[in-house]
C-alpha cells in the first residue's frame, strides 16, 4: 500500500485525497521500476519511530527522475524480522526495514555487531559499519544471499529492561542472574546473557508485547526507541528500562540485490545514491524521536535508569569485547585469524 496524504509531511499540500490518489497512479505507471519496501512499522508513527518512510519515498523517487516508485508497505503487511529478510532474500519483497540481528541467520558475520562495548554507541556504530574492511567480510557475504544493506538505520544502544511484571532495575552482573531474558535471533545476545547467568528466551518481534503480558519473560534489550516502537503496544508491558549501553540496536534497509542489478546504469547509480542523503535524514529524525520517546515513557511512568560509568566499567571488563568469552566466537565469524580482524574492526571504530 502507498502511504495515505493525511499521515506523510511529504504530501501536505495535496489536501484532496483523490488528487493523491490520480498524481501516484500516474507517477506508478510512468515508472520504470517498483519499489516496495516493507516495514513493521506504522508510518504515521514517524515522530518516535525514526523509519524514515516518508525520506524512503520522496529522496528515491527525487533522485531517479520518479524512474523508480516507492510504495511503502508499512504495520507488518508482509511480516516482521528473519521471516520478512527472507521475504526480500527470495524477491517476494523488494526492500524492507528489519533489526541486523534478522540477518544474522543468513550471515552470521553480523552477530560480531552484539559483541559488548566496542560498537556500541552510534558514531562507533557507524564507523564500522562503513568501513571497507566491514564491508569485505560482512557486507559482502550477505550479497551472496541476494540482499544488499541500503544503509544503516540509528535507533540508539540496547538497554537492559524488565516488564512491568518485574520490575526490577538491572544495573550489575549480579541482577541478570536467572532472569528469563527475551532474546533477539542473535547468538551472540544469547551468549552474553548466558554469561551473565540469565536465561535467554528467544521470542519474535511481533509476540513481544503478548508474552510479556503473559509472563513468559522478564526482560528484554532493545534500544528505547525500539521499546516505544514495539509492535501491539509493547511499551504498555514495559516495566524499567536500564540504559547499559552494551551495543547497539541495529537496524538495517536492505533490497533484493537482483532487483538492484535489473534498473539500468543511471538509475541504478541514482537510486543507491539517494540513501546518503536519507541516511543523514534518519539520523536527525532519530534525534528527534529519542527524546520524544524517553518523554512518552515518563508520562506512561517507566523509569529510565543510566548505569553510572563504575558499573559499565564493571560489566565490560567481565563481559566485553576484550573478554577471552569472545575469542572462540570472533574465530567462528571472521576465520583463523579473526582476533586481529576484529581487533582493526575496533580500532576503526574507536579512531
Amino acid at each position: 500500500m502507498t502511504m495515505a496524504a493525511s499521515s506523510s509531511p511529504i504530501f501536505a499540500g495535496l489536501e484532496e485525497p483523490n488528487k493523491l490518489l490520480q498524481e501516484e497512479n500516474k507517477k506508478r505507471k510512468a515508472a520504470k521500476y517498483i519499489f516496495n519496501f516493507s516495514s513493521p512499522y506504522k508510518s504515521s508513527d514517524y515522530l518516535t519511530t525514526p523509519h524514515a518512510h516518508f525520506e524512503i519515498k520522496e529522496l528515491v523517487e527525487k533522485y531517479t527522475n520518479n524512474n523508480v516508485y516507492v510504495s511503502i508497505r508499512d504495520n507488518g503487511t508482509d511480516g516482521y524480522g528473519s521471516p520478512l529478510a527472507n521475504q526480500v532474500s527470495h524477491g517476494v519483497t523488494t526492500g524492507a526495514l528489519l533489526s541486523i540481528s534478522n540477518l544474522s541467520a543468513k550471515t552470521p558475520q553480523v552477530d560480531l555487531l552484539n559483541i559488548p562495548y566496542w560498537a556500541a554507541n552510534d558514531q562507533q556504530y557507524l564507523k564500522v559499519f562503513k568501513s571497507d574492511l566491514w564491508r569485505r567480510h560482512v557486507l559482502s557475504k550477505m550479497e551472496l544471499k541476494k540482499i544488499r544493506v541500503l544503509f544503516p538505520y540509528v535507533v540508539g544502544e540496547r538497554t537492559a529492561t524488565t516488564t512491568k511484571k518485574s520490575m526490577k532495575t538491572i544495573r550489575k552482573p549480579e541482577d541478570f542472574f536467572d532472569v528469563v531474558f527475551r532474546v533477539p535471533n542473535s547468538h551472540a545476545l544469547e551468549s552474553l546473557y548466558s554469561h551473565l547467568k540469565a536465561k535467554p528466551y528467544y521470542v519474535p518481534w511481533d509476540l513481544c508485547a503478548k508474552n510479556a503480558n503473559r509472563g513468559r519473560f522478564e526482560a528484554l534489550d532493545p534500544s528505547t526507541t525500539g521499546l516505544y516502537a514495539g509492535p501491539n503496544n509493547l511499551r504498555g508491558e514495559i516495566g524499567i528500562i536500564s540504559e547499559t549501553g552494551f551495543v547497539q540496536d541495529g537496524w538495517v534497509a536492505i533490497a533484493n540485490s537482483d532487483f538492484i542489478d535489473s534498473m539500468d546504469s543511471v538509475t541504478q547509480q541514482q537510486f543507491l545514491e539517494s540513501f546518503e542523503e536519507i541516511q543523514n535524514r534518519q539520523f536527525e529524525s532519530y534525534q528527534r524521536a529519542r527524546l520524544l520517546c524517553q518523554q512518552q515513557f515518563e508520562k506512561l511512568g517507566t523509569k529510565i535508569y543510566v548505569t553510572t560509568s563504575k558499573e559499565r566499567r564493571i560489566l565490560n571488563n567481565r563481559f566485553g569485547y576484550a573478554s577471552p568469552i569472545w575469542d572462540d566466537f570472533k574465530t567462528k565469524l571472521l576465520g583463523d585469524d579473526g582476533l586481529n580482524i576484529f581487533a582493526k574492526m575496533h580500532n576503526i571504530a574507536t579512531a
